[in-house]
């Protein structure tokens, strides 16, 4: 196949000399004349379908296969690239059904921690009302208990004034003669009593 076609090519190559040696002289002929010479053309467009030919002969086939393997290769690149749309169309559905939940779940928390949060609110209410209750009964145990010992204190005071006064009274009132009557019937008692 290599030998066909550096056979083909320097025939090609001659006969592209050739003709370029005869447009040469057309030229010259030509510029003689100043005429339009039209075998020049003829000659250049000959040349130009022998290229062609010789193209299409040898690179015709590897030409098809390229083209057939770069279509099979769009081909493949397409199925892929659409393969992946839907790998992506389905992951976007997932994370958007996913966002969905999660914005439920959201919702669902928001709700359950207002609920808590109410609860917890009516908890403190009772607790706090349950302290202030303890609080008045303590505070009322406690003037109770100030009122008795205020009641103690004002009659032991009472008692040491009517003690004070009664003294005060009897000395005024005791004669001599008392006096000795009574210091005698103290003696006598606490001698009883041992």
């Amino acid at each position: 196949m290599r030998l066909r076609f550096a056979a083909i090519a320097s025939l090609t190559l001659l006969a592209q000399n050739a003709l370029a040696q005869h447009a040469e002289e057309a030229e010259h002929a030509s510029h003689a004349a100043h005429a339009p010479d039209y075998s020049l053309l003829a000659f250049h467009a000959l040349g130009l379908a022998i290229l062609i030919g010789v193209l299409v002969y040898f690179a015709g086939e590897p030409l098809k296969n390229f083209l057939r393997d770069r279509s099979d290769g769009l081909r493949r690149q397409l199925e892929a690239s659409r393969a992946a749309l839907e790998r992506s169309q389905a992951a976007n559905a997932q994370m958007r059904a996913r966002l969905t939940r999660i914005a439920e779940e959201h919702e669902s928390l928001v709700r359950e921690a207002a609920d808590l949060a109410e609860r917890e609110r009516e908890r403190a209410i009772e607790r706090a009302k349950a302290a202030a209750e303890r609080v008045r009964e303590e505070a009322k145990l406690s003037a109770d208990q100030e009122i008795e010992r205020a009641r103690q204190e004002l009659q032991r005071e009472a008692a040491k004034l009517a003690v004070t006064l009664a003294g005060e009274m009897v000395r005024s009132n005791l004669t001599p003669d008392d006096e000795r009557r009574l210091v005698s019937e103290f003696v006598t008692r606490i001698g009883q009593a041992s």
